[in-house]
């Protein structure tokens, strides 16, 4: 090995020439891609009108994030205590309006039933009489009641049930006027036909 150097001894000085001026070409060009890349950094980092640097904006921005999470958790903790809440709320209603006694009319006594998601909650029944107004309130829980209800409460407690927060009225004294026209009608159907 040695004798191939020596006796090509310019060659390998040109070769070693040669790889020393590519490897200062390249070392140039990477000196320069720092230099512009330092260059960026420092324009990045310069202090801008509100003498504030990248880094520093970048640190602010993550203690807003930070802040904004710990109220979003607040406010997720309320919500989740609003919905508990709301759940022992009235959410359903259910009326019923009814007569007292036949030759009282009007329909002005009324039961109301107001329960919440889990049915349970109160049945006020109203009772008018001509000399006054007598008003009486039920515990329900979970659908049920200790004392024994009247066919009115039941239903309202039923329409609550049903229908959730619509109000519903049932007025009997409808149903019985449209009951009795219709047996009206069917009376007289019968009445036409033995008459033919």
């Amino acid at each position: 090995m040695l004798e191939f150097i020596e006796t090509h001894i310019v060659a390998v000085l040109a070769a070693i020439l040669i790889l020393l001026v590519i490897m200062t070409f390249f070392f140039l060009l990477a000196m320069l891609e720092v230099r512009r890349l330092k260059n960026k950094f420092d324009r990045f980092m310069r202090p801008n009108s509100k003498n504030h640097n990248l880094e520093q904006l970048l640190n602010e921005y993550l203690d807003e994030v930070k802040e904004i999470k710990v109220k979003n958790d607040g406010i997720f903790e309320d919500i989740e205590d609003i919905k508990r809440v709301l759940k022992t709320g009235i959410q359903k209603i259910g009326i019923v309006k009814y007569n007292t006694f036949e030759e009282i009319g009007g329909e002005l006594s009324y039961a109301i039933a107001l329960l919440d998601q889990n049915d349970s909650g109160i049945v006020l029944n109203s009772l008018y009489y001509r000399d006054g107004c007598y008003t009486y309130a039920k515990q329900i829980i979970a659908g049920d009641c200790l004392t024994p209800l009247s066919e009115e409460e039941k239903e309202a407690i039923t329409a609550a049930r049903e229908n959730g927060t619509n109000i519903v009225f049932k007025e009997r004294m409808i149903i019985k006027k449209r009951k009795r026209e219709l047996l009206r009608a069917k009376n007289n159907k019968k009445g036409a036909k033995e008459n033919v």
